[in-house]
């Protein structure tokens, strides 16, 4: 300590005895700088929180900073407002209870073991420290059991966390398979998630031993900066290993309290607050852009392995290799359509955001560990840290806990704004979820398979308590067994070789389930007289939006015009207009999309109107097609007179549904193939048509106005609406059958002629015709007459067209 401030220590002789007695001994005094005495501690406690609280409205400042510049300079026509304190309390309140549940048993068997290896007469007191040691037990002996008993307490702290990450990993999955199966999956899941975490334990190891050299301290910053790009690597690296988010995020949390923990490394208090203020202005920096940005690419990747695959090997494909690469190609871009526009992305920030959070609240428990562990561990002691210092690092990881909670919420409110995610709305509907589950433990409740497998789980925890308590207790549990290993470097203690080190385990894995059981059992029990309900337990009033509704008018609550509003939106929703509406809108989607939510198993059931599934699909298929075009809706006025359009509706529905084949289909093609024509040229000519109307009846000669005219086309001088019938077979003589009128071009029917009625007459007329029809069969000997006859005129017809 003398040699770190400059003072030399005296010479001495080979005896190691002073060599001269004569030295002046002199002490001056001079004021040191106010951030010297601040980093010696020297203040009083209400000073240093006023230091808090200036960092914390620094910290509140960026993120304000942020908040307003997104504001002023986002693209969305209708920006939503600021939420503030609604906001904060959904993304807090999850937050702080599942912590609270989550450290209070584990603070539990922490001080139960640690008031039980304090103790110097402990169990294992008088037993040898290694395999090794035999014989008569000496001076050096009993140092070295006086050393082991210490180390003794890193075997609790190393054996503790695997009985969490074993249950946590076999809960984390539901399962549809074979119970052989089902236990292949779980051992595959479970050993791949014990090893990946002992490879981050030992990354976070090396990490923390190498935070004890001087080459860290003076570069300080510039790891920290390195380490923030390491974690985002080691994100995309996990999530692609584990396969499920919700697995990889208390390695991610682990990783962030651990990089958060080293930052106690510097050279004083002053620079640990200020890379505190460096790391808030990295992770906003990596929240709003950098993380979308590399997702984004993750994402696009796949399209573009595919663009430049065919920009170098596009020659000499067959047809069949060029039609499976397009189907690759559309399936790429349907998969990346769903991850781009649908919920991933905005369930994506909020699980980094979430991991982040909680990685900082456990920054002060860990400091606490250490100041519990002092002289075990040596971690504090090594930083130049002593244990009554340490004790500010803790108060400030506390005291910033609420400030962050504030400066998220204006991240998050950056995030609606650049990227129009709506957070609050769904913080909202995920807590309203949660309490309306159908389960206690949230996790057996059946997934939402419209999200991507990777974050199913996390999305049926809602981001609630239950997720918090997950992330809490793996990663206190790694945490802590990060500090066991830490012990049994600083006394050299090999546990394998340590007899009593079976029996430890054993005592601690019995001393964990026992207050495992004992929570369950407060859990899930109710106790009246101290008005206990229990924890997580489910709500029995849960139902569908109605019945909360109809609770919050039977007790009153709300306002009661936004009561009645809700009460009108439901009446809408639940209304046939409103259903098909929705038909009409989402029609093309909904016909895309039905034969993937049709298996050939379901097909074979019944359908709702007791008959095969089949028909009834292709009867709503054929619906759908024919939505829109002409089609009574209900609630239309009926202006039919008898209801032979309701028996002709029924009679169609009993036709016969096999398929055609043979003649019946031929003909079937044949009258097809004119129905779209008809359309086809009814569609080129009507603007031709319109143009042609006159201010005055063709048939009585009278001026009216040009509302009550209309007008069609005329065959042989006479208004007709069979017209269009022996127009298209005069063109088809002419231009040929293949031709098409709109490639020909419309001066070809610039001679046609057209005839202008009141609209009555021509009404009168149309019913008429329909009622003098005689529908007759495809070889009826008069259809053939009619036939032939059009055949005759050829050269009349050809006259009148030129």
């Amino acid at each position: 300590m003398m040699n770190e401030r400059g003072i030399l220590p005296c010479d001495i002789d080979i005896n190691g005895v002073i060599k001269s007695q004569s030295y002046n001994l002199e002490i001056h005094y001079y004021p040191l700088p106010w951030f010297d005495l601040l980093n010696r501690f020297e203040f009083s406690q209400g000073i240093y929180f006023v230091f808090y609280t200036l960092i914390a409205l620094v910290i509140c400042s960026i993120g304000g900073f942020v908040y307003g510049t997104n504001r002023i300079l986002t693209k969305l026509r209708r920006p939503p407002r600021f939420m503030g304190m609604s906001l904060l309390q959904l993304i807090s309140r999850p937050q702080l209870e599942g912590l609270l549940l989550a450290i209070i048993p584990y603070t539990a068997v922490v001080l139960t073991i640690h008031s039980w290896f304090s103790d110097s007469s402990s169990w294992f007191e008088g037993m040898r420290g290694a395999w090794s040691d035999k014989g008569k037990i000496d001076a050096k002996t009993e140092v070295h059991n006086s050393m082991c008993r210490l180390a003794r307490l890193s075997s609790c702290w190393v054996s503790s966390p695997f009985t969490a990450r074993r249950k946590f990993s076999s809960q984390t999955k539901q399962w549809k398979y074979s119970p052989r199966a089902k236990r292949r999956i779980l051992d595959v899941e479970t050993v791949t998630f014990l090893w990946t975490s002992l490879v981050i334990e030992a990354i976070l190891m090396c990490v923390w031993e190498f935070s004890y050299s001087e080459t860290f301290k003076n570069n300080l910053f510039r790891f920290k900066v390195l380490f923030q790009m390491m974690q985002i690597l080691l994100d995309l690296i996990l999530s692609s290993i584990m396969g499920d988010r919700l697995l990889a995020a208390p390695l991610l949390v682990s990783i962030q309290m651990a990089e958060m923990l080293i930052t106690c490394g510097a050279h004083n208090f002053v620079d640990f607050t200020l890379v505190f203020l460096l790391e808030v202005a990295l992770n906003v920096f990596q929240r709003l852009l950098l993380y979308p940005l590399l997702k984004t690419i993750t994402v696009l990747w796949p399209r573009w392995k595919i663009l430049v695959s065919r920009a170098v090997n596009n020659r000499g494909l067959t047809i069949e290799a060029k039609k499976q690469r397009e189907l690759e190609f559309k399936s790429v871009n349907e998969e990346i359509e769903l991850r781009t526009e649908g919920i991933e992305p905005l369930l994506d920030s909020l699980s980094i955001y979430s991991m982040e959070k909680t990685g900082g609240m456990l920054l002060p428990f860990m400091c606490l560990l250490l100041i519990l562990l002092y002289r075990e561990t040596e971690m504090a002691s090594r930083y130049n840290i002593n244990q009554h210092d340490l004790l500010y690092y803790c108060l400030f990881a506390f005291y910033m806990i609420p400030w962050m909670s504030l400066v998220d919420s204006l991240v998050l409110s950056s995030q609606e704004l650049l990227y129009g995610w709506r957070m609050h709305d769904y913080l909202s509907f995920q807590r309203w979820r949660f309490e309306n589950r159908a389960n206690m433990w949230n996790l057996l409740s059946q997934k939402d398979d419209s999200v991507s497998r990777s974050l199913q789980n996390m999305d049926l925890l809602c981001f609630s308590s239950q997720y918090y308590f997950i992330l809490t207790l793996i990663s206190i549990g790694f945490g802590t067994n990060m500090l066991g290993l830490t012990i049994c470097l600083r006394k050299r203690y090999n546990f394998l070789a340590d007899p009593v080190f079976p029996l430890v385990v054993a005592i601690v894995i019995l001393l964990s389930e026992l207050i495992a059981r004992m929570c369950i059992l407060i859990s899930n029990n109710k106790v009246d007289v101290i008005c206990w309900n229990g924890i997580w337990r489910v709500a029995e009033g849960k139902g569908v939006m109605d019945d909360v509704i109809a609770a919050k008018l039977a007790i009153g609550e709300g306002r009661q015009e936004d009561l009645e509003e809700e009460r009108r939106d439901l009446m809408a929703l639940n209304s046939d207009s409103f259903r098909r509406k929705f038909i009409d809108k989402n029609r093309p989607w909904i016909l895309q999309h039905l034969i993937q939510l049709v298996t050939p198993r379901s097909l074979q059931s019944t359908g709702p109107d007791n008959r095969p599934l089949v028909d009834y699909i292709r009867d709503v298929y054929s619906d759908l097609q024919t939505v829109g075009e002409g089609k009574r809706r209900p609630g239309d006025a009926d202006v039919s007179s008898d209801d032979s359009s309701d028996d002709e509706f029924e009679m169609r529905r009993q036709w016969e549904r096999t398929p055609l084949d043979g003649s019946r289909l031929l003909i079937a093609q044949i009258w097809l193939q004119k129905a779209r024509k008809r359309r086809v040229f009814t569609s080129t000519i009507s603007g031709i048509i319109d143009k042609r109307k006159d201010d005055h009846c063709h048939s009585c000669y009278q001026t009216c106005s040009y509302e009550s005219l209309t007008v069609g086309l005329a065959w042989e001088g006479d208004y007709s609406t069979s017209a269009i019938d022996n127009l298209i077979h005069l063109f088809e003589t002419i231009m040929g059958p293949k031709s098409v009128p709109r490639i020909c071009g419309k001066r070809s029917f610039a001679n046609m002629h057209c005839s202008t009625q009141f609209a009555m007459i021509a009404r009168r007329r149309h019913t008429n015709r329909a009622e003098s029809v005689h529908y007759t069969k495809p070889c009826d000997p008069r259809t053939l007459a009619v036939t032939k006859r059009l055949i005759r005129k050829p050269k009349k017809m050809k006259q009148q067209w030129k």
